[in-house]
């Protein structure tokens, strides 16, 4: 788990930066996990999981688009739902 991770190479010695580019993620993440405790990262893992999304209401249309042309990119989805827009 990151969050174990990032802990385990801080009190290892090393920094924020060299941490991020071994872990392959953002320093600010690093900086983050980093100074939760293990009960506020377990809040915000639950929080991630009951936070609704910007593309909920669109949940059913993108998924029939994408089984109807699997090729389909994110930008085009995106031009899609801002065209439906007006």
């Amino acid at each position: 788990m990151i969050y174990n991770e990032i802990h385990q190479l801080r009190s290892a010695g090393f920094s924020n930066s060299a941490i991020a580019k071994k872990l392959k993620i953002s320093r600010n993440r690093v900086i983050n996990y980093g100074n939760m405790t293990p009960d506020d990262f377990c809040k915000f893992v639950l929080s991630l999981q009951n936070r609704s999304k910007k593309l909920d209401p669109y949940h059913e249309e993108i998924v029939s688009w994408l089984k109807e042309h699997p090729d389909l990119t994110g930008a085009q989805i995106f031009d899609w739902l801002e065209r439906r827009r007006y």
